[in-house]
């Protein structure tokens, strides 16, 4: 329920014609409706005692509708709000659903306990996925839940378990192979694998499998170049070896190699930052490209600011990071314009500018309290003014929708609409009764 505080722009003047017409019409004239009685308390202030004893929403609006024009009539508002805010918060709780914390951010956008809906909300989502994903206990499975909730309280069991999936599938791909070196990398790249015995005994295994020198004692007929060969090989192995400088370990190679098989977001992104030239560098940066595409197309799938922000936490720089705030924006306009507001008068156009695709908009707020505008359409701005502050901000042309809220929960948001065509506009906020 919100209170019908109007706001306006412009002339003052709107209100003291408001004024002169109720007077005439003898509203505000308390002698026209309120009589004393004999102990000298009129009917209005005893019914208002009674209200505030009782301070039930029944009787707030008992009193606004026997006295819609009374001296608390503002008061009553006040208190009506909060009341009726505090038993929706109340049976949001009891609730406890995702669908009973989204109607109570719907219906009282700018409540008090929104951040904590929200916070409930997010909570309830995540359980709800992290059980999805320890029921298919998949690589894949745990990858998009990190991705999705990258703050969650079960994010280090997650990344844990993922290591563990990817492990075990890449256990299963080289386990058959014939190859030191494979099963050499898998060691580093998998150092607290539950498999990472039976690869040591692989490697253990294949270099004592070399073929033995002692070919004359083989069962198998040798021939006598066979012979030779070893005997030359044998002699080799004699002669003092040259002592060779040791090449310089490339540990940029290791890195690439560590971030290649957890193949993350957050693994790649760590050995760009400290390789940001290596030879490597331009595969991880395809790597996180393909994230990048990824991460997006389930955020738009999902369509929620949740899965917006998600996306704008893993790709700071990404390729979709002004696309995903239009979108964060354009859901929170959609929000305000799915429940309670109030008319935002037009815009003042001071000047056009014939053929200009740019709108400058001059925003002076007087109103007492900090102002948000949200404006949704070719491109979507959010602009916060602070109390007797002025903000120009430029616009292209086309449709947009207008929202206006305050730093009050008392006082509801305002919706306009407005076709910029180029020019320069100026808009005064302040509050009248």
């Amino acid at each position: 329920m919100k209170i019908n505080i109007t706001l306006v722009f412009g002339l003052i003047a709107i209100f003291f014609n408001s004024c002169a017409v109720m007077t005439s019409m003898g509203l505000n004239n308390k002698a026209s409706w309120e009589k004393p009685v004999s102990n000298g308390i009129s009917p209005e202030e005893a019914l208002w005692k009674k209200v505030q004893s009782l301070n039930t929403e029944e009787a707030y609006v008992d009193y606004l509708s026997k006295f819609p024009y009374g001296k608390y009539k503002y008061d009553a508002r006040l208190q009506l709000q909060l009341v009726d805010t505090e038993a929706a918060w109340e049976k949001a709780k009891t609730v406890n659903s995702e669908e009973a914390y989204m109607v109570f951010m719907r219906d009282y956008a700018g409540s008090k306990y929104n951040s904590q809906a929200f916070a409930n909300l997010t909570k309830i989502r995540q359980e709800d996925s992290w059980n999805r994903t320890k029921m298919f206990n998949t690589a894949e499975a745990y990858d998009d839940f990190i991705s999705r909730f990258p703050l969650s309280e079960y994010i280090q069991q997650a990344k844990s378990s993922y290591a563990s999936a990817q492990s075990e599938a890449e256990w299963n791909r080289i386990k058959d192979f014939n190859y030191v070196k494979v099963f050499e990398n898998y060691v580093k790249s998998f150092p607290n694998s539950v498999y990472k015995d039976q690869a040591t005994a692989k490697i253990q295994g294949l270099n004592s499998n070399a073929p033995s020198l002692n070919l004359m004692a083989s069962k198998a007929p040798v021939s006598p170049s066979e012979i030779s060969r070893v005997q030359k090989n044998m002699s080799r192995q004699m002669e003092p070896q040259k002592v060779e400088k040791p090449e310089k370990k490339d540990v940029g190679a290791d890195k690439w190699f560590q971030a290649n098989a957890l193949n993350t977001i957050e693994a790649y992104q760590d050995f760009l930052k400290e390789y940001p030239k290596h030879k490597f560098s331009p595969l991880a940066k395809k790597e996180l490209a393909l994230f990048d595409e990824q991460t997006w197309m389930r955020a738009k799938s999902t369509n929620t600011n949740e899965a917006y922000e998600n996306y704008q936490k893993l790709f700071p720089t990404g390729r979709y990071f002004k696309d995903a705030k239009k979108k964060i924006l354009d859901q929170e306009v959609a929000t305000i314009l799915a429940g309670d507001y109030n008319a935002l008068p037009a815009m003042n156009k001071s000047e056009s500018l014939l053929g200009s695709k740019l709108n400058e908009i001059t925003i002076k707020n007087i109103t007492g309290f900090t102002l948000t505008i949200i404006y949704s359409g070719p491109v979507s701005e959010k602009i916060e003014v602070k109390d007797g502050s002025m903000y120009v901000v430029k616009l292209p042309n086309g449709q947009y929708n207008i929202t206006a809220t305050l730093t009050s929960d008392l006082i509801g948001s305002f919706v306009g609409k407005e076709n910029l065509t180029g020019g320069k506009y100026e808009t005064k906020f302040f509050l009248g009764y």
